[in-house]
């Protein structure tokens, strides 16, 4: 079977290598923030009972994107970030770089259900990812912007919606809806969603932690949002990546049922702000 999020092989080599020998180092602000936390913030249960719920297309949450390749196959998630621009998408990082060189011929689509994009599909045009993760391989930084537009001019946030990102939350938080697209058992391609407590994870304390089956392969990138009752977009704490890829070891008995994500600090906007302001970034080939 493969890795649970690792659906791009380009993935599979220096951060993985980097993370199993010790290698990655940590962001100082980020282990600061765990150690303070770690013996006052409330760890995961061990309840294994919660299960996603598969979204028809009428319940899709429109700016939650599956990430496509090159041939149009959808191999990772994604959603879009309020910005002034309205054209800003976050995924893994894991999802757009790996081997050293980033991705090519990536195209988003907004609420895809059953191989269907109601809202139609945008390219992705320029891409950040934190040096942190592309020089040292430091899985905090598992997170990646896209600037994506399409030929008639239309900005992806006017037609979907999108959330607003948040930094620097707790760990413990109530009511997180995680949303991705799963490549396994997932035969109507479609959202898969969980809304749940998160957790800073007493496996990993760098990371925020959720516990909900069903999240296997192709789920990297999802967001993790803090929603208003029936609101379709929110506040975007995080997203499905970090450790391994996002997930616990390959061979862990609940490999699709325990979820990370990388904490969103300071570090994390200023990124954010250098798609906004198109500075940087690596340009689509």
């Amino acid at each position: 079977m493969r890795p649970r999020r690792r659906t791009r092989a380009a993935v599979l080599t220096a951060v993985a290598v980097l993370a199993v020998t010790g290698a990655v180092r940590y962001a100082p602000e980020v282990v600061a923030l765990a150690r303070a936390k770690h013996h006052t913030e409330p760890h995961p249960p061990d309840d294994w009972t919660k299960k996603g719920n598969y979204l028809s297309a009428a319940r899709a949450y429109p700016s939650v994107v599956e990430v496509l390749d090159t041939d149009g196959s959808p191999y990772c998630s994604g959603s879009v970030v309020h910005s002034s621009t309205g054209d800003i998408v976050i995924t893994a990082a894991h999802c757009v770089y790996g081997d050293g060189s980033y991705a090519s011929g990536l195209s988003v689509a907004p609420g895809r259900t059953g191989g269907k994009a109601p809202h139609g599909t945008w390219q992705v045009a320029k891409m950040w990812v934190d040096p942190h993760y592309t020089k040292g391989g430091d899985e905090n930084y598992d997170y990646a912007f896209l600037r994506v537009s399409r030929s008639d001019g239309t900005r992806i946030e006017d037609a979907v919606g999108a959330n607003q990102l948040l930094v620097n939350q707790p760990y413990h938080l109530r009511n997180v809806t995680t949303i991705g697209y799963p490549d396994s058992n997932n035969s109507g391609d479609q959202q898969l969603a969980c809304t749940l407590e998160t957790f800073q994870s007493g496996a990993h304390d760098n990371y925020r932690e959720m516990r909900c089956g069903g999240y296997s392969a192709g789920v990297s990138g999802g967001p993790w949002l803090t929603l208003a009752p029936g609101a379709r977009t929110g506040g975007l704490v995080g997203i499905i990546g970090g450790w391994n890829g996002g997930g616990p070891a390959d061979n862990d008995p609940h490999e699709d049922a325990i979820s990370y994500s990388p904490y969103f600090t300071t570090a994390t906007r200023a990124l954010f702000d250098q798609a906004v302001a198109d500075e940087g970034g690596q340009e689509e080939n």
